[in-house]
């Protein structure tokens, strides 16, 4: 008997889920009858690679870190190998905003050592970091926030001068109300694992070395940023392709209702145009506060807690110069800038020196962050005003006299979901208060990891568990 599932959602998440069901039925054998269902009348979510005068300008993420097995296997079984873009050696350079201009990061222990970047109290507070104890946890797993985190391992200048703009860099957010255990798993993991984030970094050296490879894994991200020819969208329109007349678009979700139970039990979507479909199981590949909406009727505690995860407001600003009118080369990554500054800009990514042929000849292009969770007026300004704004941002932090010869907005009120303090609890109530409705899954980046790698995981993990459902319900 074929079984029917029901994707609600058409960003990359839904997408992804969708592609890896049908392969792995393919595979197994199963008979399923699988349809996705987007709001919008284009698929993609956030994800978006606009051309407009020679310009490819990325409405979301610019890419994706291939230290990520599962995505680049998908990359492969899409066929889009050949397609990958590999970020510049420039790419690897990057800067903060601090002290009134752009200041390198260092990329290695010997550069960290001649910055001036940090005090020379901030670096070896930095280096003291061995020294210090690791945290007694607390009996009832209390999180902790980010800042409280690094200003106890690592001193209030670094929190200040280099997590508090990666922090707004990833998640746009405020270090001092998100959870380190949910935004940065890996640094807290060093600390309990090794006592320490030095201690761990030096011990997984070692570990490496007796495995016989070259290089552990740090407790940043590492990998190499990837990219596309045509831009981030291909992987989308390869994606919709694969699923054909599956997918459909301008379609709403108004409710989910559940009827029967056991192998009898059916999720019934109904649309704002009144149609309705029923399926064995309904995956919800949405933004948590849409989950809310949707869920409010079958699952109304479980609604209430996906109602308390926030989103920041971001806007993406690009602008596109003549290479002469630039106001200092653009030799690397972009900057991100520090709240203590007290601009009002995140930071630019220097588009065209990550990736080539993202301007035409002889032109750049810069995409600059605006807004986030301490600034949630300003990217919701008008166009006039929003584009004075970065003109004037530019000019003090790129000494970027000349106007641009293209620029365009794209503004997001819900950009990217807020882990604060307690947010791996939430999930966890999340998930017991959904527990009752076997055959009903959520996926997406308000969960556990915001970024483009994250969703394809979530995608692989939970694409399994879907089939174990509806084979478990199957009649024999």
């Amino acid at each position: 008997m074929t079984r029917r599932v029901a994707v609600v959602g058409g960003g990359l998440s839904g997408l992804a889920v969708s592609f890896s069901l049908l392969r792995r039925a393919e595979r197994d054998g199963l008979g399923i009858d699988l349809s996705l269902w987007e709001s919008e009348t284009r698929l993609g979510g956030k994800i978006a690679t606009l051309s407009r005068e020679g310009f490819r300008c990325e409405t979301g993420p610019n890419g994706f870190l291939d230290n990520v097995p599962q995505t680049m296997e998908m990359v492969e079984e899409l066929g889009l190998g050949d397609r990958l873009l590999r970020s510049s050696d420039a790419a690897r350079r990057r800067y903060i905003f601090s002290g009134g201009r752009l200041r390198a990061l260092p990329e290695g222990p010997a550069a960290f050592l001649r910055s001036d970047l940090l005090s020379l109290r901030g670096r070896l507070r930095i280096v003291g970091e061995y020294f210090v104890p690791p945290r007694k946890e607390a009996a009832d797993g209390e999180d902790e926030t980010v800042a409280s985190f690094i200003r106890r391992r690592l001193g209030e200048e670094a929190l200040q001068k280099l997590i508090d703009p990666m922090t707004s860099g990833i998640y746009a957010g405020d270090p001092e109300t998100m959870s380190m255990a949910s935004c940065f798993p890996r640094v807290v993991a060093l600390e309990r694992q090794y006592g320490g984030m030095i201690r761990g970094m030096i011990a997984k050296q070692k570990e490496a070395r007796a495995a016989g490879q070259k290089r552990a894994a740090g407790a940043g991200p590492g990998g190499t940023l990837m990219s596309f020819e045509n831009g981030l969208q291909e992987m989308i329109d390869t994606l919709a392709a694969v699923l054909g007349d599956r997918r459909h678009t301008g379609a709403p979700v108004r409710s989910l209702t559940v009827t029967g139970e056991g192998k009898d039990r059916q999720y019934e979507l109904a649309f704002a145009d009144g149609s309705k479909v029923s399926a064995d199981a309904v995956i919800l590949a949405v933004p948590a506060y849409e989950a809310a909406r949707i869920l409010e009727g079958a699952a109304s505690e479980a609604a209430e807690r996906l109602r308390d995860i926030p989103y920041s407001a971001v806007s993406i600003v690009h602008c596109g110069y003549d290479m002469k009118n630039t106001g200092r080369d653009l030799d690397g990554f972009g900057f991100l800038i520090p709240h203590a500054e007290k601009r009002r800009i995140l930071g630019s990514l220097w588009t065209s020196s990550i990736f080539r042929n993202r301007a035409p000849a002889g032109k750049t292009l810069l995409t600059i962050m605006v807004g986030g969770a301490r600034d949630p007026r300003t990217p919701l300004l008008d166009e006039a005003e929003l584009h004075r704004v970065v003109q004037s941002e530019l000019r003090a932090t790129m000494n970027q006299q000349a106007p641009p010869d293209f620029s365009r907005i794209t503004r997001w009120e819900k950009a990217i979901p807020q882990y604060l303090v307690g947010h791996e609890k939430c999930l966890r109530e999340i998930e017991e208060r959904t527990r009752r409705l076997p055959g009903l899954f959520l996926i997406g980046n308000a969960y556990r990891g915001i970024g483009f790698n994250d969703c394809i995981k979530a995608a692989l993990q939970i694409a399994p568990r879907v089939i174990e459902h509806i084979s478990s319900t199957s009649p024999l």
